[in-house]
């Protein structure tokens, strides 16, 4: 009836999913809030530490199973009404042994596992002076079984063979009146993963009743969805199941819960990560998206660690385990770890009444933020303490002093800090101000009420005025140019400057800057700029940031100190290892004859082989630049392409632009 076990037999490091994944703590923190009802509140929870370990089933009658890990194998344990963990009898030998489900009058059923991995389904009954064991037989031919739920009637269903962990195989169903019978009999090809007590089996997208051997697919749900694979399935026929979304892109588990008639009705999971676990008859169903989760009917979906007693969180209690399981009377087993004592392990949950309204938050106050540059905005700065671990959320209500038509303010989602931006309010403006606190058990009382005045100043959204005022636009300029601007704001200007895009680096280039307003003036040297036209920026903010430029596009033209030309070209080699290097050094005077030093001198060299070679280099401080190439004997020639210098103008007319060399292969 309980068995919820092998939904997710093994994780990704080989233990069995009943032992949860200890994924996000944090979830237990939060709260999912589905169907909601607003007249019902669920329950709070108190917590039994029941011991080290993971529980895998629980009954009606607060019977809980599981097992604990003792020398890196799985040890059978139950825990009856709370008590501690209680060891059960195993099969001599065994290596292994998992209880897997328990039905309302304490009987167990489970697998155990020899050090060889041969499965034998088992079952503990309980008597007076505990539980004894019983190995089930096996059916005519099989080797091995693997129990995976009884219901109240006491018909035992399993698999006939399994893989590590895992059931697999072809299923069967066992009773101590009518024996073992092969579940393919029915035309039942799959692991059967739970039976109702009206002889319901489910695995799969299937459902075999064995009282008129009728199968039937279930899976068909949302048409956005794979099927619907079984989990677990309650009295009245209800059951649990989960399906991937089709979206080969969007990878989505969720889990479903299907009433007879209706169909499939979403629950809950927007991850990969959703894991389905368990159902009452109440339908009630257990999940694990990041820790444990559970819908109640009629009252929504919730994290399971949200329903904690504010005692027990008092106590350093936390919820870690990423899923659970849940009987007819909302107790609930699931794991849990305690931040105090260092106790982790199994806990059983029990209900003790509807879980109260968080207390009223302390401290409210209120500070009036005038606008900056930095945050443009004027505003009432909010903050107060959260007195109850049972808040989920806020309600912030503000009113204009002297009235009394309170409105509620939005808080930024989710709304759980204690404090709030109250960006909306008007010019020197009286407010009051409460809050309250928002919980699963309703909202607490209001918070005492505070005044607060908004600032008195307007928020400034007006720019400056900013006028370039020389050089003018289209204008030629060259050599040392004045730059000057000015601006004014209707408050303050902050800062101002005059730049200049330089196309050629890529860059805008800062010229002068000041703080204040006013009239700015700086210098602009051209001489170094690439004679073309150049846009000029002048631009300022004020307080607020508010921004204005003013721009104009001028001309650089190229400021010329005199001529440049190439007085000669010297020639000469040596000879190497590897062949022959030919050397032309390329003098550059300007027309008083004085050497130019940092030009730039483009060649090309024609070797004896054909190759034409394209070299530039800069003269020295005696005005040359030295040039040389690698080739094979004969004659080489150097061609002058260009010599450049700010400021100075290359004349070609009277340059020698080339020279020849012969180089003799001795």
């Amino acid at each position: 009836m309980r068995s919820r076990k092998y939904n997710d037999p093994f994780s990704s490091g080989g233990r069995p999913a009943f032992e949860f994944l200890l994924i996000a703590t944090f979830f237990c923190l939060s709260i999912v809030v589905g169907q909601a009802s607003a007249q019902s509140t669920p329950p709070a929870y108190e917590l039994r530490y029941l011991g080290s370990g993971s529980p895998t089933a629980i009954n009606s009658q607060r019977v809980v199973v599981g097992t604990r890990t003792v020398a890196g194998n799985y040890e059978p344990v139950v825990s009856i009404n709370g008590s501690q963990w209680a060891q059960l009898p195993v099969p001599p030998g065994s290596m292994s042994t998992i209880p897997t489900d328990i039905n309302d009058l304490g009987v167990i059923v489970g697998v155990s596992f020899s050090p060889q991995w041969n499965a034998s389904a088992v079952r503990w009954t309980p008597g007076t002076g505990g539980y004894s064991l019983q190995i089930l037989p096996l059916m005519p031919g099989d080797t091995a079984a693997y129990a995976t739920a009884i219901n109240n009637a006491g018909q035992i269903v399993g698999s006939r063979s399994s893989l590590g962990y895992q059931p697999t195989g072809t299923g069967w169903v066992y009773s101590d009146q009518a024996g073992f019978r092969r579940l393919t009999d029915f035309g039942f090809w799959i692991v059967p993963r739970d039976i109702n007590d009206s002889g319901l089996v489910i695995g799969g997208q299937e459902r075999l009743n064995l009282a008129t051997g009728q199968v039937d697919v279930t899976g068909q749900g949302p048409s956005n969805y794979q099927a619907i694979s079984n989990i677990a399935i309650n009295s009245s026929g209800m059951m649990i199941g989960s399906s991937p979304l089709r979206s080969t892109s969007l990878k989505i588990v969720s889990v479903f819960r299907y009433t007879p008639g209706p169909g499939w009705e979403f629950i809950a999971g927007s991850t990969r990560y959703t894991v389905g676990y368990d159902i009452n008859d109440l339908g009630d169903i257990t999940y694990g998206e990041f820790g444990a989760g559970i819908f109640l009917d009629g009252l929504g979906t919730f994290a399971v660690g949200s329903l904690l007693s504010p005692e027990t969180i008092g106590n350093g209690w936390v919820i870690t385990g990423n899923g659970s399981y849940v009987n007819n009377s909302r107790e609930i087993a699931t794991i849990a770890r305690n931040n105090t004592t260092g106790q982790t392990g199994a806990v059983l949950l029990l209900p003790i009444g509807a879980i109260p309204p968080p207390t009223a938050p302390a401290g409210l106050v209120g500070v009036a933020h005038p606008a900056t540059r930095m945050e443009p905005f004027n505003s009432i700065e909010l903050s107060w303490v959260n007195t109850s671990t049972l808040t989920r959320g806020w309600e912030l209500q503000r009113t204009v002093a002297g009235t009394s038509n309170w409105e509620i303010l939005p808080l930024v989602p989710p709304g759980t800090a204690a404090r709030h931006s109250d960006t909306t309010v008007g010019v020197n403006i009286t407010y009051n101000y409460r809050v309250r606190a928002v919980g699963l058990g309703g909202t607490s009382e209001w918070s005492d009420t505070i005044t607060v005045t908004s600032p008195a100043t307007p928020l400034d959204t007006t720019p400056p005025q900013v006028t370039l005022l020389e050089p003018a636009g289209g204008s030629t300029v060259s050599g040392i140019v004045t730059t000057r601007s000015s601006a004014s704001d209707n408050v303050a200007v902050e800062y101002q400057e005059i730049s200049f895009w330089n196309q050629y680096t890529g860059q805008q280039v800062v010229i002068g800057s000041s703080n204040g307003g006013g009239e700015i003036a700086f210098t602009w040297d051209t001489t170094q700029l690439t004679p073309a036209t150049y846009r000029i920026t002048a631009m300022a903010y004020d307080t607020m940031g508010n921004v204005t430029r003013s721009e104009a596009d001028v001309i650089v033209a190229g400021s010329t100190t005199g001529t440049m030309r190439v007085s000669s070209i010297r020639m000469y080699s040596e000879r190497t290892r590897s062949g022959y290097w030919v050397y032309g050094d390329v003098a550059v005077l300007d027309k008083a004859g004085s050497p130019v030093a940092d030009a730039m001198v483009s060649v090309r060299w024609r070797t004896p082989n054909g190759r034409n070679v394209l070299q530039t280099a800069q003269t020295d401080a005696r005005g040359i630049a030295t040039f040389g190439v690698q080739s094979v004997a004969g004659t080489y020639r150097l061609y002058i392409s260009d010599v450049a210098k700010t400021g100075y103008e290359f004349d070609p007319r009277s340059s020698q632009l080339s020279a020849r060399y012969w180089r003799g292969s001795q």
